[in-house]
This record gives structure tokens, C-alpha cells and sequence, in this order.
């Protein structure tokens, strides 16, 4: 019984994966297909300006709510009082959220202009959002424009959130998985038609915003009605609108406002790493970004779909309250998304250039290079946030929102203060290699000037470096290297507040078991490097065909490197993954052979 439920698990894991995989593939082509319409024109910019505004709309009201605070209050209330008050609830959140989704959103459609002169007008959130030069009144206008349209993708939005976080606790994940792909699917062809064929210029782009919302909304509305056609469900969306406001529906609103704020947080580190950017080269924040983008790809596509089931699987246990199974579901979760993260980010390292120029194709060199100095930096952010998206959802789960607020608060101040000291500290150097040789000579050189002096000598510098600032690019990377530490921090804060709580992290279940993970990822990384370096002595590396070779081969070699040391430590999750990949081949190979 207990195969029956594991196999079930992965089933629904590796699905999810393989539409998240989609779903972001077709997230960058949208990108660049957005960035080929418009270039870095200034039509476009006034389109990102605008979309800030629904987007911060969504993200604060809903966004964090739906994993914080509604699906463990569904959940719980479907286990312990039945379908039925399971219904009344969704409805009754559904006449709060829209409620103030049509509050808020008519409020900043009224007061639009006024919005659009303030956001627009002033120097510092010019700066910010990366304008430049006077902006004039037909700008505003079309700024004015463009978010008023784009005000009913939050509403939406937050009735498809709802409807996900509802199937969830069914256990309908593959639906809710497929939302995000016709949102993607939408704006791509929509943005096409509307610009290209009815030349809509950005206009069309903030439509295809909308109908990538109704799509997204409309997906799941089959499977909703499914249950709400069933003989308990009946009337799901209009009998309960008399009494909506009962203690389920304050313990959501209570759970969900410390995760608001932690959002709100959240988007204090962004403005302070792009206000800092602009004190850096011109480019920097751009490189940042391109960055920033790829080292979220891993943690989105599996982190996210190992957490997604977790979340609700954590939830049940809870609402059962069986201590066992949630530390047992915790923990496993921990190590399925290890065993994924790891080897990504091993390739992200050893192949950060050839795959920015392969991702970005960017004109400039120095982009390319300094990019790829971001994302190697970011490689720590990747298994931190990783490993915080599993842990958020156990506290969600046990319906505590409060204690997550105290490691976003910490993870805020380090990045803040990292993120000065660290650019500064960077700028002395063109390239990270010259700060190892001068540590090295330094320490080679003890036994004549003695240990502590040397000590003191590279601490002074350290200081010195870190209090100043000097021409060098590189100094982007203190921006990257300052999101790790802070991702770190709040890993590290997570996991010792969760053990407060509830005590499911432990050196014999939760550390031991990933150690042959990280050993088999090191050993992974120094044959990677080997062969990516032969290979890049053998290969010319200014032709496309070449870096796609390079890529592909130093790739293969890794993971089957990889595979063959799950193979000598005996990592079950690899075991796991080899019984589902023969499953699905297994009719394919059938057919073949006839």
C-alpha cells in the first residue's frame, strides 16, 4: 500500500515537472519574442513601468496567500469537516478576494494619471525602472493606458489562484500545472496577432496580458465544475455568500498577512539591489537580470513541483495531525529536490558561459562574461531557495506564517548590507581569479612575516576594498553574491525555526541521507570542468555549432558521471527515477520492437 501511494506521488511529481519544463521554455520564448517586437524601446519600457502595478496587486494580495495560508486552511477543513464546509469556504474567500481585487483595482484605475505622473515623473523611480531623458504627456497617457488594461489580469488571476489552491487539496495538480502554460501560450500568439497583424503596437502586448489571464482562469474551470456539479457541492458559488465570515475564513486572512508582509520585504531587496546597480557600469543591472532569470529556471521546475505535492501532502498529515508522516514527507521532499538541484547546478558552473551565449546570444562580450559571473555566484541562491521553498511549505502546512517573517527579515538586512559592501568590494578586481592569487601569495607566504600579519594584512584589505569603490565590472557579482548570502541566511534561519516548531530536521534523517548526493555532485563537477576545458581547447568556440557541441558533450559527460556514482553510493532516489523513466518507455519500446 505504502509503494502504491509513493508511486502515485512520483507519478504526479514527474508530471508536473515535465509542464513546468514547458511552461518555462515557453516563458523565454514569449521573452524574446516581446524583446523582438520592441527592442529596448521605450514603448516597452512604459509597458513594463505600467505592468508593475497589477503585478504587485496580484503578488501581495493572493499570490503568497495561496501556499501561506489557503490551501492549508482547505486542506485542513476538507479532512476534518468534509466536502461540503470544504465548498462553503472556497466560496466564501471567493466574495472576500474579489471583493478586493475589484476595491483595489478600480482605485488605481481612477487615480491612473495621477499614478503615471508620480511613477514616471520622478527621477529616483526613473532611475529604478530604467528610464532615462524627460518623459512627455503622451507617455503618461499611454502608461495610463496600458495599466488601466491591464488591471482585470489581477482580478483573474486571483479567481484562477483560488480555483488551483481549491484542486490542489483535490489532488488535481496536473490541471493546475497546465494553467500557467496557456497563460504563456496566450501571450505569445496573441502578442504576435495583435502587433504584427492589427498593429496594436505595446497595446497589444498589455491585451495578450488579459487573455493570458482568462486562459489561465478558464483552464481550470472544467475541473472545477466537476465538483462543484457533485450532490454535496451544489451551490458552491452563491449559498454562502449570506454568513462569509466565519473563524476559516479569519484564520486565512490571519495566516496570510505576515506572508503579505514577507512579500512586501521581499521587494525591498529588489529595489535596493537595482538602486545600488545603477551606482555600478552601464549594463550591470541588465546582466544581473539575465542571471537572475536562468538560476531561477531550476528551482521553478523542480523545486516547484516537488513542493507543490509536498505542501498538500504536508497538509493532510497535518490536519491528521500525524507527526511521522509530515516528517517523513519533509524530509523526502528535501532529498527528491536535492537529488534534482544539485547536478543542474553543477552544469550551471562548469557551463555558465557557453550556456549564457547559447540562452541570450548577447552582442556584447563583456555581457556575456559578466552574466555568467552573476549566474556563477547564484549557483549557492539556487540550493538555498530550494531547500526555503520546501521549508516555507511545512510551516504553511502547520498553519504557522509568523516565524517565516523572522528569516525574510534577517535574509532583508543581509542583502542589504551585503550588497554595498560586496560591490564595493569587487569593483577593486576585472576578474575573481586575482583575489585567490593574492590570498595564496599571501598565505605562502607566512613563515616569513608570520601568520597573524598576513592575517591582519589580507583583513585590512578586505576592509579597505569593501568601504570603496573602484571602476571594475565584476563588481555585479557583490549584487549576486549578496542574494545568496541572503538566501543562505534564511535557509539556515528556516530550518532552525521549523525544528522550534515541530522537530522533522535531523542530522540521521535530513542530512546524512544527502551527503552521497553532494559527494557524487563534487566529484561530478571536477570531471565536468576537465572535460569542458579539453574540449575547449579542441573546439572553436566562436562558432555556435562548436558551443553547442561543448555544451552537449561536457553535459553527457556529467551525467552520466552522475548516474554512475548513485550507482557506487546508492541513491535511492536515483532507483526511483530509473523505474519511472522504464516505465514510460516501456510502450514506446514495445511498439518499436513490434
Amino acid at each position: 500500500m505504502q509503494n502504491q501511494v509513493v508511486q502515485k506521488i512520483q507519478d504526479k511529481i514527474s508530471s508536473i515537472m515535465v509542464i513546468l519544463v514547458l511552461s518555462k521554455v515557453l516563458g523565454f520564448l514569449k521573452m524574446t519574442l516581446i524583446a523582438q517586437l520592441f527592442g529596448t524601446s521605450r514603448q516597452l519600457d512604459l509597458f513594463w513601468a505600467a505592468f508593475t502595478i497589477p503585478d504587485t496587486i496580484f503578488n501581495v494580495l493572493v499570490a503568497g496567500a495561496v501556499n501561506a495560508a489557503i490551501i492549508p486552511v482547505f486542506s485542513s477543513v476538507f479532512h476534518k469537516d468534509g466536502e461540503e464546509e470544504l465548498n462553503l469556504l472556497y466560496g466564501r474567500l471567493n466574495v472576500i478576494f474579489i471583493g478586493a481585487f475589484v476595491f483595489f483595482s478600480a482605485l488605481f484605475f481612477v487615480f491612473a494619471p495621477q499614478i503615471g505622473t508620480y511613477l514616471i515623473g520622478s527621477n529616483a523611480l526613473q532611475s529604478h525602472l530604467g528610464f532615462s531623458g524627460v518623459v512627455n504627456p503622451d507617455e503618461v497617457v499611454l502608461f495610463t493606458q496600458l495599466m488601466r488594461v491591464m488591471l482585470l489580469s489581477p482580478l483573474l488571476l486571483g479567481v484562477s489562484s483560488l480555483i488551483t489552491a481549491y484542486l490542489q487539496v483535490r489532488k488535481q495538480f496536473f490541471v493546475t500545472a497546465l494553467s500557467p502554460l496557456f497563460y504563456n501560450i496566450a501571450m505569445i500568439v496573441i502578442s504576435l496577432v495583435s502587433v504584427k497583424v492589427f498593429n496594436y503596437g505595446v497595446m497589444g502586448v498589455a491585451w495578450s496580458v488579459v487573455f493570458g489571464s482568462l486562459l489561465h482562469f478558464a483552464s481550470q474551470i472544467p475541473s472545477l465544475l466537476y465538483y462543484v456539479k457533485h450532490p454535496q457541492g451544489d451551490g458552491i458559488l452563491v449559498r454562502n455568500i449570506k454568513q462569509y465570515l466565519n473563524k476559516e475564513v479569519f484564520q486565512v486572512l490571519k495566516l496570510a498577512f505576515p506572508r503579505m508582509l514577507g512579500l512586501v520585504g521581499e521587494q525591498i531587496n529588489v529595489v535596493i539591489n537595482t538602486i545600488i546597480s545603477f551606482t555600478l557600469s552601464a549594463g550591470s543591472l541588465s546582466a544581473y537580470k539575465f542571471a537572475f532569470s536562468l538560476h531561477l529556471f531550476p528551482v521553478q521546475i523542480f523545486s516547484g513541483a516537488v513542493s507543490q505535492v509536498a505542501l498538500s501532502n504536508m497538509s493532510e498529515a497535518s490536519a491528521k495531525d500525524n507527526k511521522k508522516e509530515f516528517e517523513e514527507i519533509f524530509n523526502k521532499a528535501i532529498r527528491q529536490t536535492l537529488f534534482f538541484i544539485l547536478p543542474v547546478i553543477a552544469i550551471l558552473l562548469v557551463l555558465r558561459l557557453p550556456i549564457v551565449r547559447l540562452v541570450y546570444g548577447l552582442e556584447s562580450w563583456w555581457g556575456t562574461v559578466t552574466t555568467s559571473w552573476c549566474l556563477a555566484l547564484l549557483t549557492l541562491a539556487i540550493l538555498a531557495q530550494s531547500v526555503v521553498l520546501i521549508t516555507l511549505r511545512a510551516f504553511y502546512a502547520l498553519h504557522e506564517t509568523k516565524l517565516p517573517l523572522i528569516a525574510t527579515g534577517v535574509a532583508i538586512i543581509v542583502n542589504i548590507a551585503a550588497s554595498y559592501y560586496l560591490t564595493n568590494f569587487f569593483s577593486h578586481y576585472f576578474d575573481w581569479r586575482p583575489i585567490l592569487t593574492q590570498i595564496w601569495t599571501q598565505l605562502s607566504t607566512f613563515n616569513d612575516v608570520g601568520l597573524w600579519d598576513v592575517i591582519k594584512s589580507f583583513g585590512s584589505d578586505v576592509i579597505k576594498w569593501s568601504m570603496s569603490r573602484n571602476n571594475s565590472p565584476a563588481a555585479v557579482g557583490g549584487l549576486a553574491l549578496a542574494t545568496s548570502l541572503a538566501c543562505l541566511t534564511e535557509m539556515i534561519i528556516s530550518l532552525f525555526l521549523i525544528n522550534k516548531k515541530v522537530k522533522i530536521f535531523t542530522y540521521s534523517k535530513s542530512i546524512k541521507p544527502v551527503l552521497p548526493i553532494i559527494w557524487n555532485t563534487c566529484f561530478m563537477i571536477f570531471g565536468m570542468y576537465f572535460i569542458f576545458k579539453l574540449s575547449d581547447f579542441n573546439l572553436d568556440t566562436s562558432r555556435t555549432v562548436y558551443i553547442i557541441a561543448l555544451v552537449i558533450i561536457t553535459t553527457f559527460y556529467g551525467l552520466v558521471s552522475f548516474a554512475l556514482g548513485c550507482k557506487v553510493f546508492r541513491i535511492g532516489e536515483f532507483d526511483i527515477l530509473l523505474g519511472r523513466i522504464k516505465e514510460y518507455a516501456a510502450p514506446f519500446i514495445k511498439k518499436l520492437l513490434g
